[in-house]
């Protein structure tokens, strides 16, 4: 799975339980104590965004037309504090936009095919 090391790939494209378009970025492993990763998360935000929000998602899914999106960061251990606080502030912009961002511990995840 790519996560945020790819940041042009989508991880995970799905259908969540409540109908949502589910888009998840996916964080395996530890994340630096520095807060490095927060450049690459947020070329992968910027990535998903434009793939949600111009078209490209239903082109590639129809089946989400129509569907709230939501963006999902999940992980394996809980990112520090400075990315939470950045993806909480991105969360209420891309709200303006109909999208709604969560975090979420993959332990935590079920997937269905």
């Amino acid at each position: 799975m790519p996560g945020i090391d790819d940041p042009d790939e989508i991880d995970v494209i799905a259908e969540d339980v409540d109908g949502n378009a589910l888009l998840s970025i996916v964080q395996r492993g530890a994340w630096s104590a520095d807060g490095s990763e927060r450049g690459r998360l947020k070329r992968k935000l910027r990535t998903y965004l434009r793939y949600a929000l111009t078209g490209q998602m239903v082109n590639t899914h129809p089946s989400l037309r129509g569907r709230p999106v939501v963006i999902a960061l999940m992980y394996e251990e809980p990112p520090p504090q400075a990315l939470l606080d950045y993806w909480r502030r991105r969360g209420e912009a891309a709200a303006r936009d109909g999208v709604t961002l969560t975090t979420k511990a993959l332990g935590d995840t079920v997937w269905r095919a």
